[in-house]
């Protein structure tokens, strides 16, 4: 019934989207309203509230950061290597590795990880939600860096050269790294958020979810998943397989197990980000393979997710 209770919810919701924007309900200024609310204001202000107010942010719940960072770079850079093993065009390579380890962790892993903790006792609930928060920033500036970085290196344009400049710009653009560092940082000083400030958070934090998820489902049909289904097939298997078995060996190594480890597996089997394709195309990489690629790893996901749960459950 986890499975059921859990996965069936979420990607529901993205169906929505889906079943929206082909109905005409939603368009692509709509949907792109959607997300830019949900990455600027509803998962900032989310993270924000629910770090200031954690008891603490140090002990074994670091192992989860541990796990996915080391998960994270690992599969970089196996991807980094196949890439160049079986000879991948240089103009697709960056495109390929980012896709391979940049994964949906904030609008898909976590509201995935909630519904499967919400049976466990308060403070177990506690304990997982506090070691996703810890890793949730180091591990998205981890993402943005790392796919700056493969794609400044093979890329269409033999001119577009990579700079630390654009990569600084990048995090420093970021609201998520700003709202976690806030959060920190009330945490750090001992600070309390007045009850307002806390349910005012909380109610536009909370709307983050739902409108990521139906604006996934929006931009999933909006962009061409057959032109390159073939090529598409190797990103897909690194981050939907390789990923998560990689972090369960890493995992199980440091000495996570249970829900910690369940959590982890499911951070590390999490969809390639659509915002992947965005970055792509912006920086030259092969935009179409991106596409194809964010379409199909969302449909593989959904088995492996499946899988994950049911094994571990």
């Amino acid at each position: 019934m986890q499975i059921v209770n859990s996965l069936i919810p979420i990607f529901s919701v993205i169906g929505l989207g889906v079943l929206l924007r082909h109905r005409g309900f939603l368009s692509g200024e709509s949907t792109r309203a959607f997300n830019r609310f949900a990455y600027y204001f509803g998962l900032p202000l989310l993270l924000f509230y629910k770090i200031a107010n954690v008891e603490t942010l140090a002990g074994s719940q670091n192992l989860v950061l541990v796990a996915l960072l080391l998960t994270s770079a690992l599969t970089a850079l196996l991807s980094w290597w196949i890439t160049g093993f079986l000879d991948v065009p240089a103009n697709q390579r960056g495109t390929v590795i980012q896709a391979s380890f940049r994964g949906n962790l904030a609008f898909l892993g976590w509201p995935l990880i909630l519904f499967l903790i919400e049976p466990l006792a308060t403070a177990d609930k506690e304990a997982v939600e506090t070691a996703l928060l810890i890793a949730l920033a180091p591990t998205i500036l981890f993402y943005n860096v790392g796919s700056v970085f493969a794609l400044a290196c093979y890329n269409s344009d033999s001119q577009n050269s990579f700079s630390w400049g654009s990569v600084a710009k990048s995090m420093l653009e970021n609201p998520l790294i700003w709202a976690c560092a806030g959060g920190v940082l009330f945490q750090v000083l001992d600070l309390s958020l007045p009850t307002a400030v806390n349910r005012t958070c909380a109610l536009i934090g909370n709307s983050a979810f739902p409108l990521a998820l139906v604006g996934i489902g929006s931009q999933l049909i909006s962009i061409s998943g057959a032109s390159h289904w073939k090529a598409s097939l190797l990103p897909t298997a690194t981050k939907c397989i390789i990923c998560p078995l990689l972090g369960w060996g890493i995992g199980t190594l440091i000495g996570l197990s249970g829900v910690e480890l369940l959590a982890t597996l499911i951070m590390c089997a999490t969809p390639t980000a659509v915002s992947s394709y965005i970055l792509a195309d912006q920086m030259k990489g092969d935009g179409d393979l991106a596409a194809s690629t964010v379409v199909f790893c969302t449909a593989f996901s959904f088995p492996v997710l499946a899988i994950l749960i049911w094994i571990t459950g």
